[in-house]
This record gives structure tokens, sequence and C-alpha cells, in this order.
């Protein structure tokens, strides 16, 4: 993957920068996304979704390959950039 230059590392993306398709993603993970997004420590989104540690972590890093990222934040940065999850919530934007 290639830093287009639109911003201030190698994990910047938008939707044209990469792919006009963003990867699809699972109700679950979505929502794992959102969680994230908001500010929730994976193992407590993870809780809130019924999954354990294994699940949460085998989830996260699916989501990473498909992003082609290698954090988190960055796949939530990739999934609000491709329309996938909405802007964070006002608790997020203050914490």
């Amino acid at each position: 993957m290639s830093n287009t230059g639109h911003g201030t590392g190698p994990e910047e993306w938008t939707v044209d920068d990469h792919q006009a398709d963003p990867p699809t993603v699972t109700a679950v993970e979505r929502r794992l996304l959102e969680l994230v997004a908001d500010g929730r420590p994976l193992v407590g989104a993870g809780a809130e979704l019924a999954l354990d540690v294994r699940g949460v972590t085998a989830t996260v890093s699916g989501l990473r390959e498909r992003f082609g990222v290698r954090s988190t934040a960055a796949a939530v940065r990739r999934a609000r950039a491709a329309g996938l999850i909405g802007a964070p919530t006002a608790r997020a934007r203050l914490s």
C-alpha cells in the first residue's frame, strides 16, 4: 500500500485512494468498529457483543487484514472513510 500524500502517515486513506468498493463487514464486525470508534476498549466492546478475547482478537485481525492496515485505529478510520460506520459520538469526541 502506498501513501498518496493525503494525510500524515501511510495508513491515512480515503476510498478514492485504494478501492471503489470497500471490504464487506458483518453486522458484528460493524458494531465492534462502532464501539471502538466510540472509545470502548476492545475487551469491553467484545463483551457487549458476547465475544471472548480470542473472538475479539480474530475479528479485529480479520478487519485489519481486509482493510490493509496494521492498527485497529486505522481500520476504524478506513471504515469511516468508506461509510461503513458513522462519525464518533459526542462521548467519544470528549475523551
